[in-house]
């Protein structure tokens, strides 16, 4: 497991999941792409697959500046998000 995320309490998340959603949470791009490439591996072994065009990704970075916050695209392997 990539240790990222964020702490809340005692407990250290880089990921959450509902239904069939899933949030990987990294403090940069280099973290999201090893928790991706982690949950990719996991899921082929289930016999799954990641559908590329519902995927999508968001930076939010802490500062109070709504401009530096973007959604753009992400590349990791065949992907792009």
């Amino acid at each position: 497991m990539v240790p990222s995320g964020i702490k809340i309490g005692k407990e250290q998340l880089n990921i959450l999941a509902y239904a069939d959603d899933i949030v990987l949470i990294g403090k940069n791009k280099i973290e999201i792409r090893k928790l991706f490439a982690e949950m990719e591996n996991i899921a082929i072994k289930f016999g799954l697959r990641i559908n590329q065009e519902k995927t999508k990704y968001m930076i939010v970075e802490r500062k109070n500046n709504l401009k530096k916050n973007k959604i753009g695209h992400l590349k990791i392997k065949n992907y792009k998000f």
